[in-house]
């Protein structure tokens, strides 16, 4: 119980503040402390993992066991996403954080992501309307290549900082530029998977509308870092490169 105060005074201020977090990532988090008891002497690398596996567990049992409903599917997803905030608060307990376990946490939380993307694609494959399918297949392929985009500002922006001493770029925008939209769009796309979960709608509405705005938030995400890194960038000189032969 006491951890459980701990834990909570930490994070109240966050929690459920719409400016510092969507209603989702709280929702998670606060799952994420309930359950730290149980994995607080767990490596957090290791929760890192379990998380990842979980993504292929479900990719597995959703091609191998056709019988088993989407909605069962979707359980593995959002264990994942819980187990994705434990490790971090279990490294900060274990005082054991480092870029490699940021680094890894980020590239599974990617992979994870695209998993569920081809779940729920293959789940209306049978869909004969060409246009749809390359809409599907078009935003399959942009999950990733936000979060590459997003990462190569952020890697440049403190190498700017850096290099330029009087440059004091942000590496991130998450709650300054467009941040409510982008989480309120984060929420819709997990409230979609929660409705999957209770077997409201129809799951092709569903999904279809997952898939709407995961491209949204992908193409808001990519215009975001494109605009900011002309802004930011292109008046900034590299002189270590300018040194360089």
């Amino acid at each position: 119980m006491r951890e459980y105060k701990i834990l909570f005074k930490k994070y109240r201020k966050s929690i459920f503040d719409y400016y510092e977090n969507s209603f989702f990532t709280s929702i998670y988090r606060v799952c994420a402390i309930l359950i730290f008891p149980l994995l607080k002497n767990f490596s957090p690398n290791h929760i890192s993992i379990l998380s990842l596996l979980l993504g292929f567990t479900a990719l597995m049992t959703f091609h191998f066991f056709e019988e088993i409903g989407l909605n069962i599917i979707v359980l593995f997803f959002l264990a994942s996403y819980v187990l994705d905030f434990t490790d971090g608060i279990v490294a900060r307990y274990q005082n054991k954080t480092s870029f490699y376990g940021r680094f890894m946490d980020g590239l599974f939380d990617i992979i994870v992501g695209s998993i569920l993307h081809i779940i729920f694609f293959k789940s209306i494959f049978e869909l004969n309307n060409s246009l749809i399918l390359y809409f599907y297949l078009i935003t399959i392929v942009l999950h990733p290549i936000q979060h590459l985009v997003m990462d190569r500002y952020s890697a440049l922006a403190r190498w700017i900082n850096e290099v330029n001493k009087n440059k004091k770029l942000k590496p991130y925008y998450r709650n300054d530029f467009l941040g409510k939209y982008t989480k309120l769009i984060y929420d819709i796309q997990h409230i979609c998977i929660w409705c999957i979960l209770f077997n409201f709608f129809n799951h092709a509405v569903i999904i279809n509308l997952f898939f709407l705005f995961s491209f949204l938030a992908s193409i808001l995400s990519i215009s975001i870092h494109l605009f900011l890194s002309k802004k930011h960038f292109s008046l900034t000189r590299n002189h270590k490169d300018n040194r360089e032969k």
